[in-house]
């Protein structure tokens, strides 16, 4: 398959850990970047990471365009998305992660452009024609059928396989989540006012900060069994990376530690997880999860079952490095949609079976109330 051209919309933390993360996959060329921020200053932290450190590639400025690697990376700084050169640039997925064209209809600017397709890294609230919330490991088989899809958040990836393997498994009658994450650039260091949630704006690095989460409700967006009986909190937390997600739920039937134990670990090593969920039995702190490209990494030890059916999950996940590698694999996966659909439909078929498409159209009939 030819590498997929893309473009990315919004130079941030995840815009620029994407960079990082696929520098040098054969399967993405990176085209361009749109940001309305200074391209020396944007170079200079794409270089260094308080988090991540020092790239492991030389980053340069020459001539109003941004070196990666030694490669020409063309650098725009417009407002409006329509009027990016997408078209001239023959963008095939631009990766729309300003956190402000988070709906479906604002993200088609980029189609309008002339790109192909368009990936959100960020929740989408309204489902619709145009778009849909995938998930790697769940519901891959949708990027053959919309032009732009979510893949949604952090949190959301994190829960989501631990969700639907043990849904599948032993099966799930509600659950609730709690997210102990680190605080994010939408927090403030210092005490001041916040757009919606008042305790945003008190210091990030001095306080546990309660507040509200989409990631259980985004998940039943890709996994539609857990419609309207899953939903969470967050309490954001003075680290700046390394999160962890707690998954509470009423079993259908009886269970115990020892069994859910062992369904996450079976789960682990299969095809259909790889590089997205991992479990382990090591005694782990956030620390130790900074850097790990797994979305979700289930700590076995802290798994509890109470009176057969009440069970609590543990998976950790670095909110940033584990998100952007499902981002990356969101990419490449839309890519071969696009440019190798037989290639794409092997990849369903050995991940899901068969009846991939069939399981695809049951579950987003399900998903929009029509069954």
């Amino acid at each position: 398959m030819k590498p997929v051209r893309v473009a990315i919309n919004g130079f941030g933390r995840i815009g620029r850990a994407f960079v990082r993360q696929s520098f040098d996959r054969p399967e993405i060329e990176i085209v361009a970047v749109n940001d309305l921020g200074s391209l020396e200053n944007l170079a200079y932290l794409l270089k260094y990471d308080t988090v991540y450190k020092r790239a492991l590639f030389p980053v340069a400025v020459e001539e109003g365009k941004l070196i990666v690697n030694g490669k020409e990376v063309v650098f725009c700084s417009e407002k409006e998305p329509s009027l990016l050169p997408w078209k001239d640039l023959a963008i095939d997925v631009v990766i729309e992660s300003t956190g402000f064209f988070t709906d479906y209809e604002k993200a088609n600017a980029h189609i309008t452009a002339g790109a192909r397709r368009v990936v959100i890294s960020a929740p989408v609230k309204d489902e619709n024609p145009l778009g849909a919330t995938v998930l790697m490991g769940l519901d891959e088989s949708k990027l053959g059928m919309c032009p732009i899809t979510s893949n949604a958040s952090c949190t959301t990836n994190s829960v989501s396989p631990v969700i639907a393997i043990l849904d599948e498994a032993i099966g799930i009658e509600k659950a609730i989540l709690s997210t102990t994450h680190a605080y994010t650039a939408s927090q403030s260091i210092v005490d001041g006012p916040a757009k919606k949630d008042m305790k945003e704006g008190r210091a990030a690095a001095q306080n546990i900060v309660p507040t509200s989460t989409g990631a259980a409700i985004a998940v039943t967006k890709a996994y539609a069994p857990l419609a309207g009986k899953f939903d969470g909190i967050s309490l954001r937390v003075p680290v700046p990376a390394g999160s962890i997600a707690d998954v509470t739920f009423i079993a259908k039937r009886p269970t115990t530690k020892e069994e859910v134990n062992d369904i996450l670990r079976a789960a682990a090593k299969e095809s259909r997880w790889a590089g997205i969920f991992s479990a382990t039995d090591e005694e782990l702190v956030s620390s130790d999860i900074v850097g790990e490209r797994f979305a979700s990494i289930a700590d076995l030890g802290m798994t509890r079952v109470v009176d057969g059916t009440l069970v609590k999950v543990l998976a950790w996940y670095d909110n940033e490095a584990g998100y952007t590698h499902t981002l990356v694999q969101h990419v490449i996966l839309a890519g071969m949609a696009m440019n190798d659909p037989d290639a794409f439909a092997r990849h369903c078929e050995q991940k899901y079976g068969k009846d991939w498409q069939d399981r695809h159209n049951k579950a987003d009939k399900l998903i929009k109330g029509i069954e």
